[in-house]
């Protein structure tokens, strides 16, 4: 492939570090005194003002620690940070840690750790395949008395979660050793005194995280108990008691849940959810009734909750941008650049059946009618599409170049009920394109596109809804597919994972269906002759390299442009900051090629 070359101010754009900061942790310290992580900063805010003062960079997380410090996480080791801040080193994190909980208390530190010690494993030594699941150690540090082993758990735990004085900790324990598209999961507890692990849950189905009391009195955990639709059936959120003897839906089925935690003094929790596309945040109490709502306000991080009650988080929506309400005001987050000139609309129309979808366009101040389109696909497909205008920001260099971004919620997207997420099982890359393509036809109808100016990329199940369009029909001029994938029968072998398989189409059997067969782009690969670029990780664990190599090969037999960029170590979704510039780069400048302004 050509080197990517970009206009400097285009070029420029696709840089992370001009990402809208969001809120990546916050907690209360004192009365009035707010720590928050933005984008790896450590700030600290006074819920009175609406001045964020910066303290220092490299912050993983941050915890709540007492009236005059917070714990912060750097550099693999745990620090405390008083109001001035001043920090000091605690405790270096074990080497293999996976998943940790930390809390403060007069003791001192008290820090539960799942770790891996297996040692390494010689690459050129012969393995049975697949490898066996080996244990990794829970275990336990507490200023007083040091590191102590509590329990050894099956390799993949994690979401730990402990109580504040260390005497039960929780964990989400995955069913399959290999990524699952249901997620399928139980939740497991230790209990100090009994020294005991316990289970806390019986098929819980798609599985979520967990977070305990402060008392240990009980936890709230995220599943939906469904054994027959784990994927495309909305989670909810559950309060249950320590003993066992009591366990209550707090959200009572069919709402997207976007995030939620303990509310005020632990009476109540909080949960944000998806409805169509937009977040709604509510108070619940813990027999499931609303105790209140933040009216047009919206969490979308965690609420941080002050000694009086008020509620602090931060809040967006599609006219405004993130920042933080403190109970008094809105603090706008100090942003790199200006992103002011960015739109946000909203878009209903209905598919060929009569079925309402629902979307969202993007686009800069002053783009003409009409312009080149940019259909991002999501992924998943049980995801939403949340209207916020910072995904705007997302696609800044798109459309600072000329173009408008549409991103449709095709059936099988979550946030409009469980039989909408299920609308596409049997169907898909036919009833979810058909309602992207009559999306399109809409904007085309409103002047806002043309018939020969419209692209389609995506990643995930947005990359195999890319290939399909491509393969399907002659309405795209140039497609970017990132970690796609085309048969899914070979997928579901390569992978594990037969939930995606079993859910949407049929449980494996051969030979194959031709429910499973319809919907592949393996067999119409042929039929592409559009101008296409894939990108790939090379240790994609979900949709493999494979998939792209297949179709790059098929293509540049046939003559079609295509390029294909591997990413040596990324899986399955970009990670590092370079990946994400270059990926970003390669991706406007196929469409800068194929589909100019």
């Amino acid at each position: 492939m050509d080197e990517v070359k970009l206009p400097p101010h285009l070029d420029r754009l696709t840089d992370p570090d001009l990402d809208l900061r969001r809120v990546q942790g916050m907690v209360r310290v004192g009365d009035e005194s707010l720590f928050a992580i933005l984008s790896g900063g450590l700030f600290k805010l006074m819920a009175d003002g609406d001045v964020l003062e910066y303290l220092f960079d490299s912050v993983d997380r941050i915890r709540p620690g007492d009236e005059y410090c917070a714990l912060v996480e750097s550099e693999d080791a745990i620090w405390r940070v008083d109001l001035a801040g001043d920090k000091a080193r605690l405790l270096d994190l074990p080497k293999g840690t996976v998943s940790h909980d930390v809390k403060w208390r007069a003791q001192g530190l008290m820090v539960a750790a799942l770790v891996d010690r297996r040692p390494s494993v010689d690459p050129s030594a012969p393995y049975f395949y697949p490898a066996p699941r080996r244990e990794i150690t829970l275990c336990r540090y507490a200023s007083t008395e040091g590191w102590r082993d509590l329990a050894q758990v099956p390799e993949g735990c994690g979401g730990l979660s402990m109580c504040r004085n260390g005497r039960r900790i929780a964990w989400r324990e995955p069913l399959n050793a290999v990524p699952e598209e249901a997620q399928r999961g139980e939740f497991y507890g230790f209990d100090v005194d009994a020294d005991e692990v316990r289970q806390l849950t019986e098929g819980a189905g798609k599985a979520g995280r967990i977070t305990m009391a402060a008392d240990g009195s009980g936890y709230l955990y995220e599943a939906n108990h469904e054994a027959q639709y784990p994927i495309t059936t909305h989670t909810d959120v559950w309060w249950a008691s320590w003993d066992g003897n009591a366990r209550t839906n707090l959200t009572k089925g069919g709402r997207c849940v976007a995030r939620f935690g303990w509310g005020h003094r632990e009476k109540t929790a909080w949960v944000s959810f998806v409805e169509g596309l937009k977040i709604r945040t509510e108070v619940l109490t813990l027999d499931g009734a609303t105790e209140r709502m933040f009216g047009d306000l919206n969490a979308v991080s965690d609420v941080v909750w002050m000694r009086d009650g008020r509620a602090v988080f931060e809040t967006e929506d599609r006219e405004r941008f993130p920042a933080i309400w403190t109970g008094y005001r809105r603090v706008p987050l100090p942003q790199p650049e200006n992103c002011d000139d960015l739109r946000v609309l909203e878009l209903a129309w209905e598919a060929p059946d009569g079925v309402a979808i629902e979307g969202v366009l993007y686009e800069a101040n002053g783009a003409t009618d009409p312009a080149p389109l940019l259909v991002s696909a999501h992924g998943g497909p049980a995801a939403p599409v949340e209207n916020v205008r910072s995904e705007a920001a997302r696609y800044r260099s798109m459309l600072r170049a000329g173009y408008r971004v549409f991103r449709p919620a095709f059936r099988g997207s979550l946030g409009f009920g469980d039989d909408f997420a299920r609308g596409n099982i049997g169907c898909q890359g036919r009833a979810d394109l058909e309602d992207i393509i009559f999306g399109v036809d809409c904007l085309i109808a409103k002047g806002i596109a043309t018939n020969d100016q419209v692209g389609i990329f995506g990643g995930s199940y947005g990359g195999y809804l890319t290939l399909q369009a491509l393969a399907s029909t002659d309405r795209f001029c140039a497609g970017v597919a990132l970690y796609g994938f085309i048969d899914i029968r070979r997928m579901t072998l390569e992978t594990g994972d037969f939930t995606y398989e079993t859910e949407y189409f049929h449980p494996i059997s051969w030979p194959i269906t031709e429910r499973t067969r319809t919907s592949d782009v393996f067999p119409k690969l042929g039929a592409i002759r559009t101008p296409l670029l894939l990108l790939h990780g090379d240790r994609d664990p979900i949709c493999p390299l494979s998939e792209s190599k297949v179709t790059y090969r098929a293509l540049e037999a046939l003559g079609v442009p295509v390029g294909l960029v591997v990413y040596p170590g990324e899986g399955h979704g970009f990670r590092n900051a370079t990946t994400r510039r270059d990926s970003a780069r390669r991706t406007l400048a196929w469409f800068l090629k194929y589909l100019p302004p």
